[in-house]
């Protein structure tokens, strides 16, 4: 059955071995809490995308505010990566398509946030206990977040790495 099987972040282990190992304790928090602690995945989900879209940032040396909402923060780093490949940045019909994606990607940012201040185990405090989601719901927060750090990860580092010479020299 699938909701026996543990859950394993496979893209969020990219960034985690090559310097973003901060994240690391995030990481297998989260895998933990999306069987054990559903309320809290949805916690660490948020701080987990957080954690990535500061580390980018201070990475390219673009200043933000600590203080920043993580839609905020999102925003400024699709406005600050190089989403295009520089052959197909003149193609409007897929400027379009990618700008689509990433605010279908932003979307998804907020939905984290709301689930997080709506169930979150560890946020905000409350004067009553908030809902309870199922493992299901926590792993589309968890799986959200994965995939968006996986993505970020790697626009971040593709045109900081040059690619291999396929000359003869």
């Amino acid at each position: 059955m699938e909701d026996d099987l543990k859950f394993v972040m496979l893209s969020a282990r990219a960034p985690m071995a090559d310097g973003f190992g901060h994240i690391e304790r995030h990481i297998i928090a989260i895998e933990s809490a999306v069987g054990d602690n559903t309320g809290l995945a949805f916690d660490l989900a948020k701080t987990l995308i957080e954690s990535a879209c500061q580390t980018i940032l201070t990475e390219r040396n673009i200043t933000f505010d600590t203080q920043d909402s993580l839609p905020k923060l999102f925003k400024t780093i699709t406005n600050s990566l190089p989403f295009l490949p520089a052959g197909a940045s003149g193609n409007a019909e897929l400027r379009k398509s990618l700008a689509q994606t990433l605010n279908g990607l932003h979307t998804a940012v907020q939905g984290v946030c709301e689930l997080r201040n709506a169930c979150g185990f560890a946020s905000h405090g409350g004067d009553a206990p908030r809902p309870a989601l199922e493992r299901t719901r926590a792993l589309l927060a968890a799986e959200a977040a994965d995939a968006i750090i996986g993505f970020l990860h790697r626009v971040h580092r593709q045109d900081r790495v040059r690619p291999a010479s396929t000359k003869l020299t």
